[in-house]
């Protein structure tokens, strides 16, 4: 006889389908909690690579401009959380009259300066710099001041530039024009409750570059003949560098995590030209 093959067909039991589940189950659980916790180490690797970011970006900006700071009288204000500098944005020598040999200088950066004064160098042993403030633009200048006056020629791309009020100085002495710039540790306004670090230009708006820091971040200064950075802010004109003490946070907090991730650096930036 043929057997029925209605009858030879065998479906799962009860048990094996109750066994299945469970196992199914068991390895769902698992394989969400692995995905979970690889989620979170995820999470907080990018949050953590974001405070170095701030770090990384506000060190960057300010060591750029203040290491071209003069010693002995580029500082004009400072305190732990701000500091005002000359800051020096095209370099030159003096000829004669009111005339100024510029060397070349980066054409984006010379148009978005805004002129505060100029300086001009002591060719003594002294070599300190006497600082002008002056708004007026230069004009072009008197290209025989330099070359038969003072026997100076301008490279390539540089330019006799015509300053006011006339500078008084020796001919072939070292010259530059400068801007103000405040750095600032203030409230955020993109991060609440934390810190942002802002750029003015003269008295112009304060620009927020990069946030957010915790409210230890701050300005300590090295002092004429210390070998240390300190809190206390010495006279301006013994000020010989400025040490960036940066905590910064991720902007967000990582899932379980009580507090954003943190990234904290101490950075030294010494000013050019030291006379000591």
């Amino acid at each position: 006889m043929t057997p029925d093959p209605r009858r030879a067909r065998r479906g799962f039991s009860l048990i094996e389908l109750i066994i299945t589940l469970v196992l199914v189950s068991i390895i769902g659980v698992a394989s969400g909690r692995l995905l979970m916790s690889q989620t979170r180490f995820y999470t907080r690797l990018s949050a953590q690579r974001d405070a170095r970011s701030v770090t990384r970006n506000a060190r960057n900006i300010v060591q750029t401009e203040l290491s071209m700071v003069e010693a002995g009288g580029g500082v004009i204000a400072a305190s732990n959380d701000s500091i005002t500098v000359r800051m020096p944005y095209a370099w030159g020598v003096y000829c004669a009259g009111s005339t100024m040999m510029r060397l070349p200088v980066d054409s984006a950066m010379y148009a978005m300066a805004s002129l505060a004064g100029y300086a001009i160098k002591d060719t003594t042993s002294a070599g300190v710099y006497a600082y002008t403030a002056t708004t007026t633009a230069p004009t072009a200048g008197t290209a025989t001041d330099c070359t038969t006056t003072a026997g100076i020629t301008a490279p390539t791309d540089g330019a006799y530039l015509s300053l006011s009020p006339s500078p008084t100085g020796t001919a072939g002495a070292p010259m530059l024009l400068y801007q103000i710039i405040t750095y600032k540790f203030a409230a955020s306004a993109l991060v609440s409750g934390k810190l942002g670090l802002y750029r003015r230009i003269g008295t112009g708006t304060p620009e927020e570059l990069v946030a957010p820091f915790d409210t230890s971040t701050k300005f300590r200064y090295y002092e004429l003949n210390a070998s240390t950075a300190q809190t206390t802010v010495p006279a301006l004109a013994n000020i010989r560098g400025v040490e960036l003490k940066l905590d910064a946070q991720s902007i967000n907090r990582s899932s379980g995590q009580s507090a954003p991730e943190s990234a904290s650096i101490s950075t030294a930036i010494f000013f050019r030209n030291r006379t000591d």
